[in-house]
């Protein structure tokens, strides 16, 4: 294929007030003679080293595609040094030209640019420092005025105004006939106090939008027909805060880090939140939020009831379910208890159906159909001696675990050149380009080191089950120790079409 100009565009974020510099970049773009399907675009941060069009842009200049590259600015590229730095040193290697038409003085035929580059490039991760810095603190200022921070309102809400006159009103749009979005919400919080579930309550609340005429707003129509349990739960939580005049200061907790980790944050309950009295009409009365609440933490006692049951009965003397071990074999879900009844006669195993998570009436996301757990153990009888025997054969003669997964010699000898080349010169590209490829190196060494680990642990279920497949026969279904035994030399069980499919091992 025929080296051509590329360009990349990048903005920080999918807000409306980008399109102005997105449209800017993208004319000059095509004023630079590239072509229109040549033109990338990114809404994400330059902190965000995986990209999907800068991920891209990579791999087409190490395809030796890429002539030239186009960009408005060296931070369009990236906000951190070492990672620009690489990239730079990708370019020279693939003989791929950098151009930026605001800072021409920085491009790949400049005279002496590596360092003013390294500086901008430097400059760069220190003012996305700085960005962040001022954002945070930009955060907990309007907090503490009681301005809404969110950038989407939540269901029965719109936002209004900008900066510190940022603030909630009702959603008064007509959705469908005489009903406005904010009247569709308050049915959702009546349905669910009528029902007492969420369940229940989703799909009476379904039933009366479909039956809504004429429609007048398609897509929150749309969005209310796709409400998931989940999103429900945490918007019938918000009934504690901005449905009743208040904004949150906080609904997440910052996590401790890991070591080179990014900081994870965690949603706490809204007991927790921190609120502030906001100006707007309250979507629902207090009296209302209260019972809802009420609802809410009931459910959550009986569902950490059923939870706490289910576990004495799986980890004592009960039958512990293989739901867990399955994944559906058509949408990768997981496999869920459908339906449970106790045996008819005592001690003997509960009847169990079980069904793929996503084929329920609430996700109606896949078609497959359930199976009994009965039907299921004795189809894996005859999977589990086939599975240990082709498994079985890495322990004939001692001989050594096979694994696909080796170490690239290319890889290796790309390591080495660029090393002495890197200390016969002393380019900091080249040093750059070192700690990458034994980075590289290193992550595929540890690859085939798990690789060769998982196999060692499958040897090891496989001798388990050649010396227990044989004396069990029934009592896989009827014993409840042996089906521990068995359950903790399977990884994983694959079910399509009712009847399963495949058996891994555990491997390790």
């Amino acid at each position: 294929m025929a080296r051509r100009p590329f360009a990349y565009l990048r903005v920080s974020t999918d807000d409306a007030h980008q399109d102005t510099s997105l449209e800017r970049q993208h004319c000059a773009a095509i004023r630079c003679g590239v072509a229109e399907p040549d033109v990338l675009i990114e809404r994400e941060s330059g902190r965000n080293s995986a990209r999907p069009q800068w991920l891209r842009l990579q791999e087409l200049i190490r395809a030796g595609e890429v002539s030239t590259l186009w960009s408005d600015r060296s931070d369009r590229l990236g906000r951190d040094l070492f990672e620009v730095r690489s990239f730079y040193a990708t370019c020279a290697r693939s003989r791929t030209e950098w151009k930026f038409w605001s800072e021409p003085w920085l491009n790949s035929d400049a005279p002496e640019a590596a360092e003013i580059r390294d500086r901008a490039a430097y400059d760069a991760e220190c003012e996305s420092r700085r960005i962040g810095s001022r954002v945070r603190r930009h955060y907990e200022h309007v907090r503490s005025l009681g301005v809404p921070v969110a950038r989407r309102a939540p269901l029965g809400l719109q936002l209004e105004g900008r900066g510190e006159a940022k603030r909630y009103i009702l959603d008064n749009r007509p959705m469908a006939g005489s009903v406005t979005v904010a009247d569709a919400a308050r049915q959702l919080v009546a349905d669910y106090l009528a029902a007492g579930t969420i369940y229940t309550a989703l799909l009476r609340w379904r039933s009366w939008l479909q039956g809504l005429k004429p429609i007048h707003e398609d897509k929150v129509h749309a969005e209310c027909l796709r409400f998931s349990p989940d999103g429900c739960r945490n918007w019938l939580e918000l009934t504690a805060a901005e449905l009743q005049g208040h904004v949150t200061l906080r609904r997440r907790e910052v996590l401790p880090a890991e070591p080179g980790q990014k900081p994870k944050t965690r949603r706490t309950s809204w007991p927790e939140w921190e609120l502030a009295r906001d100006r707007h009409e309250a979507l629902i009365e207090p009296a209302t939020a209260r019972r809802v609440l009420s609802q809410l933490a009931e459910n959550s006692n009986k569902g950490r009831a059923r939870a706490t049951a289910t576990e004495a009965r799986s980890d004592g003397a009960g039958f512990p379910s293989f739901a867990r071990l399955c994944i559906c074999g058509t949408c990768g879900g997981s496999v869920v208890m459908q339906g449970s009844r106790n045996g008819a006669t005592p001690g003997r195993p509960p009847w169990r159906s079980l069904r793929c998570r996503n084929a329920s009436p609430m996700r109606s996301r896949c078609s497959e159909p359930g199976i009994g757990e009965k039907k299921m153990i004795y189809q894996l009888m005859p999977l589990l001696v086939a599975e240990a025997q082709r498994v079985s054969v890495l322990m004939i003669g001692g001989a050594s675990v096979p694994t696909t997964a080796v170490i690239d010699p290319a890889l290796v000898t790309q390591l080495e050149q660029t090393r002495a080349l890197a200390v016969t010169t002393g380019l900091p590209e080249l040093r750059s380009a070192v700690v990458a490829l034994e980075s590289k190196l290193a992550a595929s060494a540890a690859t085939v080191r798990q690789s060769v680990e998982v196999e060692q642990g499958r040897k090891a279920a496989a001798e388990q089950l050649a010396h227990l497949l044989p004396t069990i026969g029934p009592d896989l279904y009827t014993s409840a120790a042996v089906r521990r035994q068995v359950m903790a030399a399977i990884e994983r069980i694959e079910v399509r079409g009712g009847e399963i499919v495949g058996v891994t091992l555990a491997g390790g």
